[in-house]
C-alpha cells in the first residue's frame, strides 16, 4: 500500500473551554515553506513566547514542513474570575465624540483591539496567565486542530497522485525510446559518414578501417547509455519515495533537478530525428512534476 503523502497547505480548527473562566478557539492555517515555521497570534496580555515554545512540539509531532499560522482566541466565560473589568461607558463616550466628526471623514469600524487600546476602557487583570491545567487543555485543542489540518494536507496530496503518476509514465516512455534510439545510433552514424566522405572524396572508395574509426568516435560522443541508466535509477527512486510517503518533498525536488540534467545531457549528445520533440515533451513533463510536487511536505 502506498505511503501517505501530504501537501503543505491546509487548515484546521478546534475549540472548547479551558476552565470555568476561559474558553478558547484555535485556528491553524499552513502554506509552503522550506522548513517548519510557526507564527502565533493570540491575546495581547498573554506571554506569546512561552506559549509558542509549548505549541511548537505539539505541531512538530504531526507537521514536518510549512509555515503554520496559529491563531488562539480567548473568550472570558466568567468575568469576575478573569479579573478584568470593561468600562463600556468609555466606549460610549468615544462614539458620541466620533459622531461630531467633520462631514465626509470616513473611519473604519471600531474593533475590540481598538477599544482595548483606549485608556480607561479595560482595567484589572494584568497579564493573562494560564494555570497548568488550562495550558494542557489548550495544547490538547492545538493537537486536535493540527490533526484536522494534517487530514486536509493528506487529501490535497492524494488528489495529486494520479497526475504525478501520469507524468512519471511519460518520462519512463521517453527513457525507453531513448534506449531504443541509442541502439540504432552506430548504424545511422555509419551511413551518414559514408555518404559525407563519399561526397567529399568525389566518389572515391573510403577505407573501411577509417570509416569504422570515425563512426566509433562519433558514436561514443553520441552514446546515451549512461543517461538512460541514470534516468531509470532516478525514476525508480522517485516511485519509492511516493510509496514511502511522509515528508519527501525535499528529496523529490532534488530528484527532479537530476532528471532534468540527464534529459538535457541526452538531448545535447544525441541529435537523431525526432529527438528534439521528445526532449521537449520530457521537459514539459518535468515542469509539470515540479509544479505538482512543489507543495509536497
Amino acid at each position: 500500500m502506498a505511503g501517505t503523502l501530504r501537501s503543505m497547505t491546509g487548515f484546521g480548527q478546534a475549540g472548547g473551554e479551558l476552565s470555568g473562566r476561559l474558553r478558547v478557539e484555535v485556528r491553524l492555517a499552513s502554506v509552503n515553506s522550506r522548513f517548519l515555521e510557526i507564527a502565533l497570534r493570540t491575546h495581547p496580555r498573554l506571554d506569546t513566547v512561552e506559549l509558542e515554545a509549548a505549541v511548537r512540539p505539539v505541531l512538530a509531532a504531526g507537521v514536518a514542513r510549512g509555515r503554520v499560522q496559529v491563531t488562539v482566541d480567548f473568550a472570558v466565560v466568567a468575568r469576575g474570575e478573569a479579573g478584568l473589568v470593561l468600562h463600556w461607558e468609555v466606549a460610549a463616550a468615544l462614539l458620541t465624540a466620533l459622531a461630531e466628526r467633520p462631514a465626509g471623514l470616513e473611519l473604519a469600524p471600531l474593533a475590540l483591539r481598538d477599544l482595548l487600546a483606549l485608556p480607561g476602557f479595560a482595567e484589572g487583570g494584568g497579564e493573562l496567565a494560564l494555570a497548568p491545567e488550562e495550558l494542557q487543555a489548550l495544547l490538547a485543542l492545538v493537537a486536535s486542530a493540527r490533526d484536522a489540518m494534517v487530514a486536509v494536507r493528506e487529501r490535497e496530496a492524494a488528489a495529486l497522485r494520479p497526475q504525478i503518476a501520469g507524468e512519471l509514465q511519460l518520462l519512463a516512455s521517453f527513457r525507453e525510446w531513448l534506449a531504443a534510439v541509442n541502439g540504432q545510433v552506430r548504424a545511422s552514424l555509419m551511413a551518414r559518414l559514408r555518404e559525407r566522405l563519399a561526397a567529399l572524396l568525389d566518389g572515391a572508395e573510403v577505407a573501411p578501417d577509417r570509416l569504422l574509426q570515425e563512426a566509433a568516435i562519433a558514436a561514443d560522443r553520441a552514446d546515451v547509455a549512461e543517461e538512460v541508466q541514470r534516468l531509470g535509477a532516478h525514476l525508480d527512486h522517485f516511485r519509492r519515495l511516493l510509496e514511502q510517503g511522509g515528508p519527501v518533498g525535499k528529496k523529490i525536488d532534488f530528484l527532479l533537478q537530476e532528471l532534468l540534467r540527464e534529459v538535457n545531457t541526452a538531448g545535447s549528445k544525441c541529435r537523431e530525428a525526432g529527438m528534439g520533440e521528445r526532449v521537449v515533451e520530457a521537459k514539459a513533463a518535468l515542469e509539470k512534476l515540479r509544479e505538482q510536487c512543489a507543495n509536497l511536505e
